[in-house]
């Protein structure tokens, strides 16, 4: 009888911190992991040709075609959350869900060669304002806007 008991109060526990949204919100998580994915490096120093090169193809976006140009951030993500927490700006499609912020970048751009394993990109390392588009609740980044 005292296992059903605990048993009962650990479901009910668990039950309690999905009700209050103490646990990461399902609402948007595959845009929010690809946005990680595709635009989230805090620890690379990035700026080169060949963080650039690699970083493309362990990510996943020289398949199945080179992609023409990425973005990654060099900031933890907190730091990229809070983002989302300025005031509220036009994105480029009209919506009004995008927020800026200053951060450091590796901008890649391709210059050539064939997927998955030859793309060939142009690292340009640089400190510079972004726009990006948040959903969820809490607010979470999804969409890098420029």
């Amino acid at each position: 009888m005292a296992l059903l008991k605990t048993l009962s109060l650990l479901l009910l526990s668990l039950l309690t911190l999905l009700g209050l949204g103490l646990v990461q919100p399902s609402y948007g998580q595959p845009m929010y992991q690809r946005f990680q994915r595709q635009h989230v490096d805090p620890i690379g120093p990035g700026g080169t040709n060949l963080y650039c090169n690699t970083m493309m193809q362990t990510r996943g976006m020289t398949r199945p075609t080179c992609k023409q140009f990425n973005t990654f951030i060099h900031e933890n993500i907190g730091t990229i959350n809070n983002i989302c927490n300025t005031t509220n700006i036009q994105c480029r499609n009209g919506r009004m869900n995008c927020h800026a912020g200053v951060v450091r970048v590796t901008d890649c751009r391709n210059t050539g060669g064939f997927p998955p394993n030859n793309c060939q990109y142009q690292a340009t390392a640089i400190t510079r304002r972004v726009v990006i588009a948040c959903q969820g609740n809490p607010l979470v980044p999804v969409h890098l806007d420029s």
